[in-house]
């Protein structure tokens, strides 16, 4: 009798082992939806359809079809993917500073944390200082030194007040004594247009937003302590000895929360060969956005560390808002 009982126990075992790998090697079995929150066009979006050229290879000759769902800082996108049948068919290309950062100053319906498991990190848009071609400031230092000396007086753009780069902004001036006036545009190509324009004196960006304008404006310094790869002759803030606080968007790739072990590690498989693609790596040069891949669990605790980081910035943040209220 107890023979018999673990022969059924082995044979149940079995059985279960190889509908696992049989279900396993089937995913995915329909076309994979990566719903991005921005406009065809931006960063986010740039980065999903390079994912998409390569894509079919390694899902299982499925293609990556990419849906824009633009509005709310990516908020209504992450919204929709996390309420997505959790079969792994459904995932959300997040600019994962601005996901977490929009979470923080409004009551949002969703959480990256809690609400999603993380397949991998793709790539990082990274932001710079960057002034007019034109202007007598030359280098980082001499604009932090004007700053201080003029206290109120300089005019500085960002994509957005509480957008990833106008917190760096703030936090950039906050870590250098710069008492500077905001001036926040409608999106980072807006925020770019008020320095081309000399509205500002300053403005703070993605650096991929430097390609095609090259000769009417200048970074001064990447708030980054690594080079970008597309940008290597823009030194770091770290390089130049100029304080700053490291405040950037990893691109993240989410899924549902109930999207199962197996699938996700199929997931992030297939993300780790995408990303090792030339094709890939190609698009993406050409939008001058650089490939930076980090697994599932590497990517999830990289991602709360830095946002761990980031809280007091934020807490500060929500102070001087309720003092100017």
């Amino acid at each position: 009798m107890q023979l018999r009982k673990l022969a059924l126990a082995s044979t149940a075992a079995l059985a279960a082992f190889t509908f696992g790998a049989a279900n396993a090697a089937d995913f995915p079995r329909k076309p994979v939806t990566v719903v991005v929150g921005y406009g065809a066009g931006g960063g986010t979006d740039s980065y999903a359809r390079a994912l998409a050229s390569v894509a079919p290879e390694y899902l299982n000759f499925q293609p990556l079809v990419v849906v824009n769902k633009p509005g709310g800082s990516g908020v209504p996108a992450a919204k929709f993917v996390a309420d997505a049948k959790p079969d792994g068919h459904t995932i959300h290309l997040a600019s994962s500073g601005a996901l977490y950062f929009s979470t923080q100053f409004r009551k949002a319906p969703v959480d990256p944390f809690k609400d999603f498991k993380i397949v991998c990190m793709v790539g990082r848009l990274l932001p710079a200082v960057f002034v007019h071609q034109d202007s007598h400031i030359k280098t980082a230092k001499q604009l932090v030194e004007e700053a201080q000396k003029n206290p109120g007086k300089m005019r500085f753009a960002t994509p957005g007040r509480t957008s990833t780069w106008g917190i760096a902004a703030l936090a950039f001036a906050g870590r250098n004594n710069i008492k500077a006036q905001d001036v926040p545009a409608k999106g980072g190509a807006p925020a770019r247009g008020l320095v081309i324009g000399k509205q500002v004196d300053y403005g703070v960006f993605g650096i991929h937003l430097r390609s095609g304008f090259q000769d009417q404006i200048r970074p001064l310094g990447l708030l980054f302590p690594e080079r970008d790869p597309n940008n290597k002759d823009v030194a770091t803030m770290k390089e130049l000895g100029v304080n700053y606080t490291q405040v950037f968007t990893p691109m993240i790739l989410m899924a549902p929360k109930g999207v199962s072990d197996e699938r996700m590690g199929i997931l992030d498989a297939a993300c780790k060969k995408m990303t090792a693609h030339k094709a890939f790596k190609r698009l993406l040069s050409k939008a001058g956005l650089p490939s930076k891949y980090k697994s599932g669990p590497e990517t999830l605790k990289y991602y709360k560390e830095l946002t761990t980081t980031w809280q007091p910035i934020v807490d500060e943040l929500k102070k001087s808002m309720k003092k100017k209220k």
